[in-house]
């Protein structure tokens, strides 16, 4: 509530109060003036109040002497002074009119309209009153006119004293404009409060210099960030504290720069320096620091939280094997559509890695920051499905969380989600999804707001779901809503370039994760497992290489040691396995059968050379790769005749 007070003298204590009855404000009047003045103000300043009122030379003073809360001067109108006069020449003619500046205006007014002439004595404490009244008794003036500190001194000087009298009028004026300097204040205080509270508790640090340069604010964080005392550098220019800013380059030439790296008192700092301008012109800059290793930390941590969450993806093309020119075109396709937002459909067999390449496309996309969500919807039942999708409001159902839940639809905003089995979605949770993709905002189950959305949305399906359209099991409208980006994943019986590749990947893969040396597959074996069709595709040729790398101690595999014993292939041409092995691979040029330990140092020496590639020749990383020791690298690099430095390892 604001709170006023009114010191006024006397004689016109009445009238206040009867001014003060028109407000609802809390309003306290108490008779005083000039120094009594002043020590009341004091006083209602320490209790709270939020406006002084005063007139004459009484609010001249409490200018003067600086309180922390606005004082508001009663005005003196030229009625206020005939009114005044009237009452002096029931004394006597001869009048003098002592004035404080603030008096100064109505009585030249006065004067200028009536043309009488009085002596106009200017006054501007309370001991020139003294002195005046003094003086002009001895010239033999019978009245005077002025403020209520006349009163004081006119008897002692046998003159008759005339206070001006200030009408209601005048203070209700004065009221009206201490509540409005008294809203004005608060609302200036709260702003600053604010804005000193979000400096203080910034975890950025801030500095702001004046046109000039010199440091007007510098908050706590700099303090600590630069190891510098706050009260010691405000005035001082911001060159002489802290040159390496260059935030005087700022002023003169009013462009900003972001996020630039620069070393400040030998720490690492990211550095904002912001002109602030009015009108065109640079008032003001501001450079906003940032610890480097803070926000290394803050992304650790957000990395963490992300991963915590399962909503992150964590393939990227990198891990989308394939040497075949179909995997290498469907891997340059997902490249392309990565660049766009539209939505994307991926058809292909279980196991063919549908998620790794929407995965790969989210980490490739500009969405790569943002969160991956991936959902099976053929894992959950409709009504699970349809709150996981979209959520619910609070006790929308029964068991529902009291709190409500946001879906995975908003989870995933600013990022991706991925439907897989997009197939065996119900027919109502399609239409859902339907209105979803045309309005991108969602509606919790039970609430009446809609929720806008920015989400890429990539389904997956191992079913031809325009064969389920025309067969009415899937809804057409949604069909062409999904079918905008098409990538197609091939099974491994199409596809049979790339099972070698698969084999070493997931041999390396698993030998690293298994802490053992990488094993070697002799020609006869890899024909062999090319021969099998694979109807698992990638999830199942991982799965074997898991098995044989866990059930066998060994690390060069024949083809008896994997037949009917981790895996079983049936030739449906009916043609025997073995001649196809022997006429494919084993047969050299000369029909002489290969020995079994040249096929092996054959393959050994492959290894090694595909391993130097992998790793630019850097001796280090390829033993590291191989499960060796650099000593025994070096060995079989010398049997061989591999020099690391002449082979073609790029």
């Amino acid at each position: 509530m604001i709170k006023i007070a009114i010191i006024i003298p006397k004689d016109l204590v009445r009238v206040a109060e009867s001014a003060a009855s028109e407000f609802e404000e809390s309003i306290h009047i108490i008779e005083g003036s000039m120094k009594r003045g002043l020590d009341i103000a004091k006083e209602y300043e320490a209790k709270g109040f939020n406006v002084i009122i005063a007139r004459g030379g009484t609010q001249l003073l409490l200018n003067d002497v600086g309180l922390n809360i606005p004082t508001v001067s009663i005005p003196i109108t030229v009625t206020d002074v005939f009114n005044a006069i009237i009452e002096a020449k029931k004394v006597d003619d001869n009048i003098a009119i002592l004035a404080f500046s603030n008096m100064l205006t109505a009585i030249e007014s006065f004067k200028k309209i009536t043309g009488i002439k009085y002596q106009i004595i200017h006054v501007a404490n309370e001991k020139e009153v003294e002195e005046k009244i003094s003086d002009i008794s001895s010239k033999g003036i019978k009245v005077v006119i002025g403020g209520g500190i006349i009163a004081k001194y006119g008897p002692k000087y046998g003159i008759e004293t005339i206070v001006i009298k200030t009408g209601r009028e005048a203070i209700i004026s004065a009221i009206e404009e201490a509540k409005r300097i008294a809203i004005a204040t608060r609302d200036e205080n709260k702003r600053g409060e604010r804005f000193r509270t979000i400096v203080e508790n910034s975890k950025d640090g801030i500095i702001s210099v004046d046109k000039n340069g010199y440091i007007s604010i510098i908050n706590s964080t700099v303090e600590k960030l630069l190891k510098i005392n706050c009260k010691d550098v405000i005035g001082r220019h911001i060159d002489d504290v802290l040159p390496e800013l260059e935030l005087t380059d700022i002023i003169d030439s009013g462009i900003g720069e972001m996020e630039v790296i620069k070393y400040v008192r030998e720490k690492k700092i990211m550095v904002s320096n912001i002109p602030i301008k009015v009108n065109g012109e640079v008032v003001d800059a501001v450079a906003l620091l940032q610890d480097v290793q803070r926000i290394q930390q803050m992304e650790e941590q957000i990395r963490r939280e992300i991963t915590g969450t399962g909503l992150y993806a964590k393939y990227t093309f990198k891990d989308v094997i394939g040497v075949s020119s179909k995997s290498l075109e469907a891997i340059r396709i997902g490249k392309e559509y990565a660049k766009a937002n539209s939505t994307i459909l991926i058809e292909g067999e279980t196991g063919t890695g549908k998620e790794v390449m929407a995965q790969s496309i989210h980490n490739y996309s500009n969405r790569s920051d943002g969160p991956f969500v991936a959902v099976n919807c053929a894992a959950l039942p409709e009504s699970l499905l349809e709150s996981e999708l979209f959520g619910y409001a609070p006790g929308s159902f029964t068991g529902a969380d009291r709190k409500g839940k946001r879906g995975l639809f908003q989870l995933a905003h600013g990022g991706t989600i991925f439907l897989d089995e997009i197939s065996e979605m119900s027919p109502m949770i399609q239409g859902r999804l339907l209105r979803v993709l045309q309005e991108r905002q969602v509606m919790r189950i039970g609430d009446n707001k809609v929720i806008p959305i920015d989400v890429r949305v990539i389904t997956a399906t191992n079913k031809n779901l325009y064969n389920l359209v025309v067969e009415k099991k899937f809804r057409e409208d949604l069909f062409y809503r999904l079918y905008v980006l098409k990538i197609e994943m091939l099974p491994l019986k199409d596809n049979k370039e790339d099972i070698k590749a698969l084999l070493n990947h997931f041999i390396l893969c698993y030998s690293q994760k298994l802490k053992r040396p990488p094993i070697a597959l002799s020609i006869s074996a890899v024909e062999y497992l090319s021969l099998y069709n694979w109807p698992g595709n990638v999830r199942e040729l991982k799965n074997f290489v898991e098995r044989l790398m866990v059930g066998t101690k060994q690390t060069y595999i024949e083809l008896d040691d994997i037949k009917d014993k981790f895996i079983s292939v049936d030739n449906s041409n009916g043609d025997s396995i073995e001649c196809k092995l022997d006429t494919q691979w084993i047969i050299n040029k000369n029909n002489k059968l290969l020995r079994d330990h040249e096929v092996i140092n054959n393959l050994e020496k492959d290894l090694i050379l595909r391993a130097l590639k992998d790793n630019m020749g850097i001796i280090n990383l390829t033993a590291k790769a191989l499960g060796i020791s650099r000593t025994t690298l070096w060995r079989k690099m010398k049997k061989y005749n591999l020099d690391a430095s002449r082979q073609n390892l790029i």
